[in-house]
């Protein structure tokens, strides 16, 4: 049986910079991507006119976890047929003029292992959202051949599910959710009742939209502060660490923000709420999704967060925010990784740092994934072999593990981030997406985003205490999901 190791001969020499990165994004310690750079090269964007860097680093393989997952698969042969996934633009499946070479050769050559392994030809045809909505629903109407599975953005599960656009996958052959090449967290986001209807992993994940800083290097040294690489190695890197350098960013002497915020401005209590560790929402198999804002660190978290944005000088206009940080005088920018191209030719010399944990006992740093961004499996009634379906789902994941997010930092390292330390931090993001079932049926029932996301921000803003506002909206939550999912007994 075929994995991906056996056919990275055969691609060119860009796809090399992947191989030879893997190690350094896993490995304890640091090691140099260039041969002994200087200044101007840690810093001076990079174009994909030149040539490949010479790199120092030991290749990491991640054949043996992909060989142990490949026995999740049925192991049939589907004897050369067509399998056909239906997709937005920007997918993850099918290369295009959006994608640098590095990402481009990583899916061609993940989707090669995957015809191989199954023994199919793999086709992805792009469509908008709402077309794929409404062409599914009349292929199932009219009991015709659509695709053997499609993807889709994460706030339209919703609408797919109500609307019986797709089925649930526990019903397909042999199909596992429990693995580790499907992030769990967005597993429950596509699970309610005793129903998995969209599960999503490596092989759509749109890293681009996953929180992030941007922090300003300049005005760290001129405020006296520590690194803040130092303290995310550490596992320092907390709010009350964020807070205490915004606060210091902006008493420096002249006109200098703490933070700003563009593209995330409106969900920004969201990204420091999940990046805490806590959920909106628990949605368990076989069971009714519930609230799961009562832990003991919540209302400590909505006070910290509270003191991180609203109390907070920042750097003024949503609009301008990204304007503001390259000016040189805003410490910190709180956006998406997609930012970083904005930022590639920028006069402030910048790093890149994950979302701040609650506290330095939280595990992992976390990024919560954009839901209009965030890409999420389902399968169809109407394909012709549910057995293929599931076993095209799990490879194209299985395929991808590792390679794929580790595929997305080595282009970031190439063209857009300025020194060593950012890929360690860019690890961690890329590594640690979560989700949650709130941004799936957002659009649903109101009770829901009134329950869950909306109660967090307009307590954060001082509307209402987040108890009050639960205790207004929890019954109908429940009834909403009462209608919503089916539990039997």
């Amino acid at each position: 049986m075929k994995i991906r190791k056996d056919l990275r001969g055969v691609l060119c020499l860009s796809l090399l910079i992947i191989l030879l990165l893997q190690t350094l994004l896993c490995s304890c310690g640091v090691v140099s991507v260039l041969d002994a750079p200087n200044d101007d090269e840690t810093t001076a964007p990079k174009t994909e006119t030149e040539a490949p860097p010479v790199l120092n680093v030991v290749q990491n393989e991640y054949g043996a976890d992909v060989e142990k997952f490949m026995g999740d698969l049925s192991g049939g042969k589907y004897g050369g047929v067509s399998a056909r996934i239906v997709a937005p633009k920007k997918n993850m499946i099918l290369p295009d003029e959006t994608q640098s070479k590095v990402i481009s050769e990583d899916m061609v050559e993940r989707n090669l292992a995957v015809e191989d392994t199954l023994g199919i030809v793999l086709t992805c045809e792009e469509r908008d959202p709402d077309l794929i909505y409404s062409e599914l629903r009349s292929a199932k109407n009219s009991g015709t051949y659509y695709a053997d599975c499609v993807m889709y953005p994460q706030n339209m599960i919703g609408s797919f599910v109500t609307g019986g656009a797709v089925i649930n996958m526990k019903g397909l052959p042999s199909f596992e959710t429990d693995k580790d090449y499907y992030y769990q967290s967005a597993v429950a986001a596509g699970t309610g009742g005793d129903a998995v209807y969209a599960v999503a992993g490596p092989a759509s994940l749109n890293e681009d939209g996953l929180s992030c800083i941007y922090f300003n290097k300049a005005m760290i040294e001129k405020a006296g502060l520590e690194s803040p690489y130092a303290l995310v190695d550490r596992g320092e890197w907390t709010i009350d660490k964020y807070i205490e350098y915004v606060k210091a960013g902006g008493a420096l002497e002249g006109e200098y923000f703490g933070y700003g915020a563009q593209n995330t401005q409106t969900y920004l209590t969201d990204l420091f709420y999940f990046a805490g560790g806590e959920t909106l929402t628990v949605s368990d198999l076989g069971s009714y999704p519930a609230l799961n804002m009562g832990g003991q660190n919540v209302v400590p978290l909505i006070e910290k967060i509270r003191e991180a944005t609203v109390n907070a000088e920042s750097s003024g206009s949503a609009v301008l925010a990204i304007d503001a940080f390259n000016s040189g005088n805003t410490l910190f920018l709180i956006d998406r990784l997609d930012t970083m191209k904005s930022l590639v030719n920028s006069k402030t010399d910048w790093g890149i740092l994950p979302m701040p944990k609650f506290s330095k006992d939280q595990a992992k740093y976390l990024s919560l994934a954009n839901c209009e961004d965030a890409m999420f499996f389902s399968a169809v009634a109407t394909a012709p072999n549910y057995a293929m379906s599931a076993d095209l789902i799990a490879a194209l994941n299985i395929m991808s593990y590792g390679y794929t997010q580790d595929a997305y930092v080595a282009e970031a390292t190439y063209y857009y981030l300025r020194d060593n330390e950012s890929i360690r931090m860019l690890d961690h993001i890329v590594k640690n997406p979560v989700f949650d079932m709130a941004y799936s049926f957002s659009g649903t029932y109101n009770a829901i985003p009134s329950a869950t996301f909306m109660a967090v921000r307009n307590s954060v803003a001082g509307v209402s205490t987040l108890e009050r506002y639960i205790g207004m909206w929890q019954g109908q939550f429940s009834n909403a999901m009462y209608y919503l999912f089916d539990v039997n007994d």
